[in-house]
């Protein structure tokens, strides 16, 4: 093996002398042209005579466009041909030299031992190869340090940091390279199966490109093929996590995590200054996608994450926030545009998250980091499953006790009440309408009722508070009604409040829920409708398929719900 190596090494040697002896060269070709003028007086319009001529031109292409020239005979020509030919002789080395050291390439990352004592030696070897590599590095940093601090009579902190990170970037790639293509030899013969258990023949040994957190390495893979399914395998890639990829895991991992948090043109720039590493918008876009396709299965497939301690009250909160859509994604939907069409389409978002103890004041205290989140673009049967799946992660029948809070959509109450096929499951749920939204109900009357007066607003609004914090729902009705509304509209907004407040009186007993030291607003689901999808999903300019935004609400629900750690552990062990 060494010898065949040494011998590409020597004929590789006397190509680069032949290159260097081309001389000057042109691309192009020059083509040998006669022309008729078209005068039938003229010689050349007689029978046999090729034409006026002959005529030299010279043309190739540059950017994909034809450039032409004409040459005069005697010197022009003589330099144009002779240019032209070097290049075809430049081009036939250069197609030589490629397939040559392809082949050197692959001999000398694919050494294979031919004895037990032979792969010995190449381990023992490969740690000083690294070493010696390691050391050639450092040399050429300490050399550019010192020439840029003579230079410049001091230090430049950040210029020496990128410097140094640019180094151990470069010295990290050969050793993972190194490292990766350094396995003890597998022999072809071995044979591999299929998922569908049929053979696969050894085919040759590929190498393929892969981005990694410290940079390009090529890595060598040996390839299967199986004729009965007529699909090609490669074991490595699949033990590695690269099958069907050029970015590593690590990179993933980074992507996943800006991507998730910025726009994908930002996060191409964030990844290049953070990481050094050059990956396009698209690419992210792509693998974020990927990867919150993944991330819902793995989540879809938890038993058990974070469960409740059996003396916690357990609270189940829902909300529902607008995200900007393609104009396809909402044909035929009704909306809120002066037109009648839709911009929008509803992301629901719900929230679980746990209370044990009262703080010193007495008011309800949520669990440090117990808030978990699942969310999608979907119809509320779909959704109730989704969160009852987390309510049951998080240990709903552990729980002391139950309660489920949200705003007056309809939605919200029709899953804590039904809950669809899984019908029961919240019965013992205290369902809790967030004050602050009631409030907002009563002061609609006043406004409507005294649109001139503010004082009468706040006069009237702050008996209706009281009352409602006393838990006392049929006083607020009973002083709705006895408004005197001055035109319609004034008393539509009256008889919809009433009808509000009696549909959900049960529901607004805060007296109680207070005294059970209970959680009355939905403040933590508000704030989720800002912080997972708005912040991502709501950014100027965008306009989202329901697909792909549902993938990225899977990747920030992972997030913000302290499972990616443990993501990625899963599908380390997988």
């Amino acid at each position: 093996m060494t010898n065949k190596i040494e011998e590409l090494q020597s004929k590789r040697k006397i190509l680069f002398t032949r290159l260097t002896k081309v001389g000057d060269f042109r691309r192009g070709t020059i083509s040998v042209n006669y022309r008729k003028c078209g005068k039938a007086q003229c010689w050349c319009a007689k029978e046999g005579s090729r034409g006026h001529g002959p005529q030299y031109i010279w043309s190739t292409k540059v950017n994909n466009k034809s450039v032409s020239k004409n040459l005069r005979m005697g010197p022009e020509l003589e330099k144009y041909a002779g240019e032209t030919e070097s290049y075809r002789k430049f081009s036939e080395l250069c197609k030589e030299m490629i397939k040559l050291n392809e082949e050197l390439c692959n001999i000398s990352l694919a050494i294979e031992p031919e004895s037990e004592e032979e792969l010995e030696a190449m381990k023992k070897k490969l740690p000083e190869t690294i070493q010696e590599e390691t050391q050639k590095e450092i040399e050429t940093m300490l050399k550019i340090i010192f020439r840029a601090r003579k230079l410049k009579g001091k230090d430049d902190l950040e210029a020496l940091e990128m410097l140094i990170r640019t180094g151990m970037h470069k010295i990290g790639s050969r050793l993972l390279e190194k490292f990766l293509n350094s396995e003890e030899y597998i022999s072809p013969s071995q044979v591999e199966v299929c998922s569908d258990g049929h053979p696969m023949k050894y085919i040759e040994e590929r190498e393929k490109e892969i981005t990694t957190v410290v940079g390009k390495i090529r890595l060598r893979r040996k390839y299967y093929y199986d004729s009965k399914c007529g699909k090609g395998f490669v074991p490595k890639d699949c033990e590695l996590g690269i099958d069907g990829s050029s970015l590593s895991p690590g990179v993933r991992r980074i992507i996943g995590i800006v991507g998730s948090n910025r726009s994908f043109s930002l996060s191409e720039a964030d990844i290049s200054e953070l990481s050094g590493l050059q990956i396009n918008s698209k690419a992210i876009e792509r693998n974020c996608h990927k990867l919150g396709k993944e991330v819902e299965s793995y989540v879809n497939q938890l038993e058990q994450d974070n469960p409740s301690e059996s003396n916690s009250i357990m609270y189940i909160s829902m909300d529902g926030t607008g995200v900007p859509v393609l104009k396809t994604e909402t044909a035929g939907r009704k909306g809120k545009q002066e037109n009648g069409e839709s911009k929008t389409r509803e992301v629901k978002l719900g929230c679980v998250f746990t209370q044990i103890e009262l703080d010193k004041n007495n008011r309800p205290e949520r669990q440090e980091n117990s808030t978990t989140y699942v969310g999608a673009i979907e119809s509320s049967e779909e959704f109730s499953k989704r969160l009852y799946a987390e309510a049951q992660r998080r240990g709903i029948e552990r729980a002391k006790e139950v309660c489920i809070i949200g705003d007056g959509a309809k939605w919200i109450w029709n899953i804590a009440e039904e809950n669809y096929s899984y019908t029961g499951i919240f019965e013992r749920a205290i369902q809790i309408i967030d004050l602050y939204h009631a409030r907002e109900h009563y002061w609609d009357c006043a406004r409507a009722v005294y649109p001139s007066y503010r004082k009468k607003q706040s006069k009237w609004a702050e008996r209706r508070k009281r009352e409602l914090d006393d838990g006392d729902v049929e006083a607020v009705i009973r002083a709705i009604k006895r408004l005197s509304p001055k035109n319609e509209e004034a008393e539509q907004v009256c008889k919809s409040t009433i009808n509000y407040f009696k549909n959900n009186k049960e529901r607004m007993r805060y007296n109680t829920f207070r005294a059970k030291g209970l959680f009355v607003g939905s403040g933590v689901i508000e704030a989720g409708c800002r912080s997972v999808i708005g912040q991502r999903l709501k950014q100027s300019g965008m306009h989202w398929s329901v697909s792909g935004a549902n993938t990225i609400i899977a990747l920030r629900c992972l997030i913000k719900s302290h499972r990616w750690e443990d993501f990625w552990e899963a599908k380390s062990a997988a």
